[in-house]
């Protein structure tokens, strides 16, 4: 810390509390009324092109070697530059506080000539979320595909400036043409980092987001684990039903007001009559089937589940195990309808959805041959 910033901190120090919160407010003003004229300034630097006079490519380049701003910081005040140079509206919108300099990044793609007052009131006192949902109603994007897929370990930062930071705002008279993506400098050598844009909660329509983020390979795995659990409820095995009921299920654990209403319910069903017996929500073959023993216990599911090791238990002529992970039932060896036990693990095993149809099917040939007989 220099002289002057150690300087600052002490008179800073010595100001009592009234006086700090209007030194505050002061200097935030003072620094949004000179952001207004910064942009002013870019709007007209880019019109006449000084870039070029003063030895750069381009004005992003100049922006974040000449002027010190940060790639997001040059990023947003160029497009906002050339927002309030195609609408000069913007600018006073922009300057009585109405919206702010994110708000028009947000708006710079669907502004025109013929919308840029609707939209400038639409935006007044909303924040950007709140904008990026208004805009992502009006202008639904298709659904995405599912996607995972291997980062390198190290990615690269990227050398040259984004080529939305020069082109030309939708409405613009378009005299100012976006140089071509050759013509960026290299950017100062920097240590590689991730790009945290990706990493955010986006809307692309009234009801929809799209979630990106990047993760460590072991939750791919319990991904694709937990795409196998669930494939019987899910069987397009989609990413947004999967995370979906494992936050449903994790909320349900540990989400306190989750559980005081899970107890409420609980209390109320207890607390009310039995249902009669002609009632006809009564799920009476289900109380039937269980009683008569149809339905396997917990704890017969759950050796079986160790003893296949959660696979396929089908067995081939040759004697290969298909083993597979997917569609994963519990099934009779000897069916209950012949006598078959549910309570005896011995006559239970593990079989795929396409094995146990297999399994039903040789049960019904069998059959048939013993009627034919």
């Amino acid at each position: 810390m220099n002289r002057e910033e150690v300087h600052s901190a002490s008179l800073c120090e010595k100001l009592s509390d009234a006086d700090l919160v209007r030194e505050t407010k002061f200097l935030a003003e003072r620094t949004r009324r000179n952001e207004v004229r910064l942009l002013e300034h870019l709007a007209e630097f880019d019109a006449r092109r000084l870039c070029l006079e003063e030895g750069y490519r381009s004005l992003y380049e100049y922006c974040v070697c000449a002027l010190g701003f940060e790639e997001g910081e040059a990023y947003r005040r160029i497009r906002v530059a050339r927002v309030i140079r195609a609408f000069p509206e913007a600018l006073t919108a922009l300057a009585q506080k109405r919206v702010t300099s994110s708000s028009l990044v947000v708006l710079s793609p669907w502004l025109e000539r013929k919308n840029v007052a609707e939209w400038l009131k639409a935006a007044t006192g909303k924040s950007r979320r709140e904008l990026e949902a208004l805009v992502a109603a009006r202008y639904p994007q298709a659904p995405q595909p599912d996607a995972v897929r291997n980062l390198p370990s190290c990615p690269a930062v990227v050398s040259c400036a984004p080529p939305d930071a020069c082109e030309v705002v939708p409405g613009s008279s378009g005299d100012v043409p976006a140089p071509s993506p050759g013509d960026w400098a290299p950017l100062p050598a920097a240590p590689p980092r991730l790009d945290w844009g990706w990493q955010q909660l986006s809307p692309v329509s009234s009801d929809r987001v799209r979630v990106g983020f990047d993760a460590a390979s072991i939750v791919a795995r319990l991904i694709e684990r937990v795409r196998q659990i669930l494939r019987h409820k899910y069987p397009e095995g989609r990413l947004e039903d999967l995370i979906r009921e494992a936050l449903e299920a994790y909320l349900d654990r540990k989400d306190p007001q989750r559980r005081l209403e899970l107890k409420a319910a609980r209390a109320e069903c207890a607390s009310a009559p039995p249902p009669a017996e002609n009632d006809e929500r009564l799920p009476t073959r289900f109380l039937r089937s269980w009683a008569a023993g149809r339905y396997i216990p917990a704890k017969v599911k759950s050796a079986v589940w160790a003893r296949d090791d959660g696979r396929c238990a089908w067995r081939e002529e040759d004697g290969t195990v298909c083993g597979s992970k997917d569609w994963i039932e519990y099934d009779h060896l000897r069916p209950f309808a012949k006598g078959g036990r549910s309570g005896d693990a011995r006559n239970i095993r593990l079989l795929c959805r396409q094995h146990t149809q297999a399994a039903a099917a040789a049960e019904g040939l069998s059959a048939g041959r013993l009627r034919d007989g």
